[in-house]
């Protein structure tokens, strides 16, 4: 069977952007949301790219080309991107120019910047790539489900690298929005906030930071199902459940939200240690991204930061070698992701 990879992970999040920083000293946001700490852009771009391009594009073309410098792949086999609702600032622009002058005043360049998949279109401008180029938006499971692709595609040998990214903006009506339907802004949650996370897959072992040893998705699974999944999952992969150094949760302060992974934990892993992410990198439909981006560095620096740890389980003596990831949406969607450390393979 084919094995995959996971070579790099950048992130530009509420945290130093493009750096592992916050696993010594992370950024904490009490704010009930925050815009992501960007880099600086003309270190990258040109004057006119970066005052033509909007913010969450930069910040996709940013991370991948910086993955670029670091491995020298210039142009993946396919690009896979996932995204909750795309470029919401220009979709904005537009909005408010048909509601204050009309259809005759809409600028072309943030229509053509607003629709979803412009992210996936312009990494794969930027790095001549004519492959496999995919868009998915499916609200919190969107970055699994263009993983999934991306597997897929490995799986069936149709690529040997590929790009997954996970992308969004927050903006001040955006987030009213999404406190309104109760998604955010819940009392003990964590930070609203946008996404931006890149990895680069590949089937060559060659200083990766991690192999993605497995990968399921689910909908609506009774007990059973999760159960019977999981084991295939590490059965496949040749791992025990008591033998897993951790589980990354999407816990995030949301009573709704966490009961379902303190359910899943407390009945399928028992005394497994739980880590999160959220309290670091923010809530959004494509936060999950960061969980193997977080998961990646942990395996590949043999460490785990006390910061990730919530639960009582402590953690293990030693590196850890394999790490549970775990998303759902509502109880409805779950997606489960196993990756494993590479170090002396």
């Amino acid at each position: 069977m084919r094995r995959i990879y996971i070579r790099a992970a950048e992130q530009i999040s509420l945290q130093q952007p493009l750096s592992e920083a916050w696993m010594e000293s992370p950024v904490r946001v009490d704010a009930p949301w925050a815009p992501a700490q960007d880099p600086d852009f003309r270190a990258w771009l040109s004057a006119g790219e970066s005052r033509r391009l909007g913010r969450i594009l930069k910040r996709a073309l940013v991370s991948l080309l910086t993955i670029v410098r670091k491995t020298g792949v210039e142009h993946p086999d396919a690009i896979c991107v996932g995204t909750g609702l795309g470029c919401m600032v220009n979709t904005e622009r537009i909005l408010e120019t048909l509601c204050n002058e009309g259809e005759s005043m809409v600028s072309p360049t943030h229509f053509m910047q607003s629709t979803h998949n412009t992210i996936a279109s312009l990494l794969a401008i930027h790095t001549r790539s004519h492959g496999y180029n995919i868009t998915y938006s499916h609200k919190d499971l969107s970055f699994d489900l263009a993983l999934l692709d991306a597997w897929l595609q490995f799986r069936q040998g149709r690529i040997h690298t590929a790009v997954v990214g996970g992308y969004d903006e927050l903006t001040a009506s955006y987030y009213t929005l999404l406190r309104r339907i109760g998604y955010l802004g819940a009392e003990g949650e964590g930070p609203g906030a946008e996404a931006a996370a890149t990895l680069l897959l590949t089937d060559d072992p060659s200083d990766a930071l991690c192999e993605l040893a497995g990968l399921r998705i689910l909908y609506r699974p009774g007990n059973g199902e999760l159960h019977e999944a999981l084991d295939r999952l590490l059965g496949e992969a040749g791992v025990a459940r008591d033998a897993l150094s951790g589980v990354v949760t999407g816990v995030n302060g949301h009573r709704a939200n966490d009961a379902f992974y303190e359910r899943f934990t407390a009945q399928l892993l028992p005394g497994v240690p739980t880590l999160h992410y959220k309290h670091l990198f923010g809530t959004s439909y494509t936060a999950p991204a960061y969980a193997p981006y977080v998961a990646a560095h942990c395996l590949h620096r043999g460490v785990i930061p006390p910061t990730l740890v919530c639960g009582t389980t402590p953690l293990r003596d030693g590196a850890p070698q394999t790490l549970l990831l775990v998303n759902q949406r509502d109880g409805k969607q779950w997606s489960l992701q196993l990756l494993r450390s590479v170090c002396g393979n």
